[in-house]
């Protein structure tokens, strides 16, 4: 791989001898690490160690993460399509668990695409409080989507939305927020060496810095006082990282910068740019941690002022004879019907998160709350994310396919199944799992069990 020469003679500048020649050496080897992040949402870390084929080893700075053995391929297997993991390089598993959202807060993922750090918050708060979610490209927020159904989460709210709007309709609301800035992405150079050529073009630091900036600037106005945020990127730049938080800093003087102390993290680097105490915020380093470059700085505003409160959205209930066809598959299924506000949108029912702000009406959401399904005059037919957010112990009727069998593999393929192999009563709809954990839907119709798993989450 080659490095831009630039990039090179500046890191050589800042660095000592010996450090920069173990860096450069660790940056220039031909090495993928593969690990993922358990879904604590679903499964616990202790069960998942005790179900997965292989012996995993912990990443120091994220509990739930682990190195994964080379070779596995973790995208085929039925608990990555139960969504039991996300697959995610370790280093940046650090942002989010640095924020730390807890359960009934309201938090902010900002550059939320493609959804790596949004489930890692997500699942920390477990289906309680408010997650909004925004990223500026569309293309880039169905990405996100599916990731957050897979995870199967419930509380969320995903936006496509410019930071500027935002910052106007929720001043001092979230109690954390997350900047995962766009950057010149030095520190993934080794991963994906074509990023080498992008920061020549298009992903120089000079370029990004005055995006990160105005990020930063619409993220310190929607913290609420008392709340917190994480500013990241995947770059060793200093002026991207140590130089903007101190920059941030000087402009507002209501935030103070707390220290990151984690095993298998280093400090930052103050020196760089003439503040030692910027040495609070965290680096990632290829030649020190197993893992890419990352730069995160953990920033608290003070609790003077009050925090913006918004009526609560006045859904309008569903008549109940609009309901019956789901009402029915409740039934049939044996599901209790869920607990909370359901919304219609034409077709299209909803189960929305608690405490939703009316401001919401105002960006018009690409997604609020769980899709659980479409009424189609009068049949019910439920969604995949409904599925992959039910417990195994909410559903009556299952379909269980082992988790090495071929019969599972053959359903996240699309194949119809026999219901003469499968000890299934009666025909209508199944929750198809594995090990317990929901995949999906399937309905029994004879002898034949047609398949529901979604064309575009199939396996390939």
């Amino acid at each position: 791989m080659k490095l831009p020469e630039e990039f090179v003679d500046k890191m050589q500048g800042l660095m000592a001898k010996e450090e920069y020649e173990a860096f450069i050496k660790e940056l220039k080897r031909k090495i993928m690490i593969h690990s993922l992040r358990v879904n604590t949402s679903k499964v616990s870390v202790e069960e998942f160690c005790r179900i997965f084929p292989y012996e995993l080893t912990p990443v120091p700075w994220c509990q739930e993460g682990f190195y994964i053995p080379r070779g596995f391929k973790a995208s085929k297997h039925p608990f990555y399509y139960a969504g039991l993991y996300y697959l995610q390089d370790p280093s940046a598993m650090l942002p989010a668990a640095v924020l730390f959202p807890q359960a009934g807060e309201r938090v902010l993922d900002l550059c939320a695409a493609p959804g790596g750090k949004s489930t890692q918050l997500g699942a920390a708060m477990n289906d309680r409080g408010l997650l909004l979610m925004n990223d500026i490209s569309p293309k880039r927020t169905k990405a996100l989507l599916k990731n957050v159904e897979n995870f199967g989460l419930k509380n969320i709210v995903v936006t496509n939305n410019q930071p500027q709007n935002l910052k106007e309709i929720f001043p001092n609301y979230f109690d954390r927020v997350l900047v995962d800035a766009p950057c010149s992405g030095e520190g993934m150079f080794r991963r994906e060496s074509r990023l080498t050529i992008a920061w020549r073009r298009n992903f120089h630091p000079s370029v990004c810095t005055p995006l990160q900036s105005d990020l930063l600037n619409c993220a310190a106005i929607m913290v609420a006082p008392g709340g917190r945020l994480v500013y990241s990127t995947c770059t060793f730049s200093p002026e991207e990282n140590e130089l903007q938080v101190k920059g941030f800093l000087e402009k507002y003087p209501d935030f103070k910068l707390l220290e990151i102390k984690r095993e298998g993290i280093s400090p930052g680097r103050g020196e760089w740019v003439g503040d030692p105490f910027l040495n609070k915020t965290a680096r990632i380093w290829p030649h020190l941690s197993r893992g890419e470059g990352q730069f995160a700085a953990l920033l608290q505003k003070e609790r003077s002022g009050e925090r913006k409160e918004f009526p609560q959205f006045a859904s309008i209930e569903p008549k109940q004879e609009k309901l019956l066809s789901f009402w029915d598959f409740c039934s049939e299924v044996g599901i209790t019907p869920p607990s909370g506000r359901l919304f219609l949108k034409e077709n299209d029912l909803f189960l929305l998160p608690e405490g939703l702000p009316v401001a919401l009406q105002e960006i018009e959401p690409v997604r609020t709350g769980l899709f659980v399904g479409e009424l189609c005059h009068d049949r019910f037919l439920p969604s995949h994310p409904l599925a992959l957010a039910l417990e195994r112990q909410e559903v009556q009727r299952q379909l269980e396919l082992p988790v090495d069998s071929y019969e599972v593999l053959k359903y996240l393929k699309g194949d119809t199944l026999l219901a003469n192999e499968h000890s299934v009563a009666g025909n209508g709809w199944l929750l198809v799992t594995t090990n317990g954990f929901p995949l999906g839907w399937a309905k029994r119709i004879g002898n034949l069990i047609k398949n529901y798993y979604p064309p575009s989450w199939r396996m390939r």
